[in-house]
């Protein structure tokens, strides 16, 4: 299933982005290298994001409660539309 139309992000996509350290919708544009446009997958990414958080850390060797940040999720020079999505 597409969760962003704008980047053809599809929910396998999102996955991979969330499995590799990203934690925010933000942090899943910035894994892929683009930037939101219209914003109506961020509510989708969101809740992605926050059930990916919920399973057990064992299952997830990339999430933060096992890894220091990814670079991903680097508030490094984070632009003001980049904020919205967090």
């Amino acid at each position: 299933m597409y969760v962003c139309i704008c980047h053809a992000l599809n929910d396998k996509k999102v996955k991979t982005a969330l499995s590799h350290g990203a934690t925010t919708p933000a942090s899943v544009f910035r894994h892929y290298e683009c930037q939101v446009q219209c914003g109506k997958c961020v509510p989708m990414m969101r809740a992605m994001a926050n059930d990916h958080l919920a399973t057990p850390a064992a299952a997830c060797v990339a999430c933060p409660s096992q890894q220091p940040p990814h670079a991903a999720n680097s508030d490094a020079a984070v632009p003001a539309y980049g904020i919205a999505a967090e």
